[in-house]
């Protein structure tokens, strides 16, 4: 048995950011076994009636823990050797080293049993522990050849505290598992890759509202897009994936559609072969050698513009069908929009008022996000009076005022006003 010993203190470590909750503690280990390399991870876990919980390990059939450069990986906190790695392979996560001692918000004890390969001997095989009292050292032993054939690591919790099974058994933790890892177990699906809770597949499928697949082709080049909105709020940031021939990530670029107060939740996967030879460069201008491909090609420059038309168009669609449907009727519930009579005329108002709310919501959700109760009264009051009058095209006014407006978004508004409930030929 080896003792190691870092320069931390467990104090020092627990203040160091430590996941909030169990869930968010249970997705780094997750994360650090795709980081290793990964294809598959099994979360087992058993407890009785009463919620005890008897057992709990994570394994993964990654590359395992080398044992040479242990006092890196687990000497390092807010710092990690993967760090160094994440340009070239952009979905590695644990990049700050302490995610290992997440264990420390609902167990006492955590042990890792990891087996790695080596140049010279093959398989071998050793544990590692960590005590949550004494996170400052960890304890190596059963160094060995292994019977094991293949790599991998296993991570089995001891002693708990605050964690029950039935919290493992929940709705609301397979809900969050799928949220968090969803968009990355879709990214690499040609691959398997997998997560299985107790034997059975975390299946993602129950957190997507919206999956389109077509091909667009550019100068020859065949793209295949999918395109997906989800439900909840993912575990990364939203992306377009570029995939090369062999469906391995190249590049990723943010999409510029990450306004969360309107709750569109998106991923796109690019993939074609245009990615076989291309490489993101740090500087925008062309690469020299011929066969290379960068950001700067006009092939991509293209694609990109597609790209952000398709998706502007996606929000567009989902603002108007579900959130401005969400915010009217919100509004006539709480009151905020004015009450009105039974009969035809009032009946076009009604209506007139709501399209022109849903049409301004869709082109500036901000104008009606943070108001309080008598503020939205207010505006709405104000829309109303104008669009009851002569002076309905002021509306316009009033809206670049208070945000500012491109040219389509004027245009489209500006047609809807035209196209009055209560005057139906605009006369």
């Amino acid at each position: 048995m080896i003792k190691h010993t870092t320069k931390l203190t467990s104090r020092s470590i627990e203040q160091g950011g430590m996941p909030s909750d169990y869930k968010k503690a249970i997705a780094e280990y997750i994360w650090n076994g795709f980081d290793a390399g990964a294809t598959r991870v099994n979360i087992d876990f058993s407890g009785n009636s009463i919620g005890y919980l008897s057992h709990f390990s994570i394994a993964d059939n990654g590359s395992g823990i080398d044992i040479e450069t242990i006092d890196t990986t687990f000497g390092n906190f807010l710092d990690s050797i993967k760090a160094d790695s994440y340009l070239s392979d952009s979905f590695i996560k644990g990049k700050k080293g302490k995610g290992r001692f997440a264990f420390s918000i609902f167990a006492n004890k955590c042990v890792w049993n990891t087996t790695f390969r080596t140049p010279e001997a093959g398989l071998l095989e050793y544990s590692i522990s960590i005590n949550k009292g004494d996170q400052q050292n960890f304890t190596i032993e059963d160094r060995k050849i292994s019977a094991n054939s293949a790599t991998g690591t296993k991570v089995q919790f001891l002693h708990f505290f605050d964690l029950t099974s039935d919290l493992l058994e929940k709705k609301e933790f397979v809900e969050y598992l799928a949220s968090e890892f969803g968009w990355f177990l879709y990214l690499n699906r040609d691959k398997d890759y997998s997560i299985f809770l107790n034997g059975i597949p975390l299946d993602y499928s129950s957190i997507i509202s919206e999956h389109e697949s077509f091909s667009h082709v550019i100068d020859d080049y065949a793209f295949t897009i999918s395109y997906i909105r989800w439900a909840r709020l993912i575990g990364d940031k939203f992306y377009f994936y570029f995939l090369n021939s062999g469906k391995k990530e190249i590049s990723r670029k943010h999409t510029s559609f990450n306004n969360n107060t309107v709750e569109f939740f998106h991923s796109v996967y690019i993939e074609s072969s245009y990615f076989d030879n291309f490489k993101e460069t740090q500087m925008d201008a062309p690469v020299i050698a011929f066969a290379e491909k960068n950001q700067a090609d006009l092939v991509f420059r293209h694609l990109l513009k597609f790209l952000n038309t398709y998706v502007s168009q996606k929000e567009k669609q989902f603002v108007k069908d579900t959130q401005a449907v969400r915010l009217i009727s919100n509004y006539h519930t709480t009151g905020i929009f004015p009450k009105f009579k039974n009969d035809h005329y009032d009946l076009l108002r009604k209506e007139d008022l709501e399209l022109v709310v849903k049409e301004l919501y869709c082109a500036q959700p901000k104008i009606f996000q943070g108001l309080k109760k008598e503020q939205s009264k207010t505006l709405i009051g104000f829309l109303n009076l104008l669009l009851g009058s002569e002076q309905r095209e002021h509306v316009l006014d009033v809206v670049e005022g208070v945000v500012k407006l491109t040219e389509d978004e004027r245009v489209e508004l500006a047609e809807v006003l035209k196209k009055t409930k209560l005057n139906p030929k605009g006369e």
